[in-house]
């Protein structure tokens, strides 16, 4: 699997998931989808899964 996509999971279910692209790497890619699904989480009850 490549990496700068992850999961959102909500109530026990896989919900849908983010990606990121463009950075040089995706440990980069990664840390930007999580960055923006952790400022969501404030708003939204959910839980991410690398």
């Amino acid at each position: 699997m490549m990496e700068g996509a992850l999961k959102i999971i909500a109530g026990g279910y896989n919900i849908g998931g983010v990606g990121v692209s463009g950075a040089p790497g995706g440990d980069k890619d990664a840390a930007c989808a999580r960055k923006a699904l952790e400022t969501l989480a404030e708003r939204i009850e959910f839980s991410i899964e690398d």
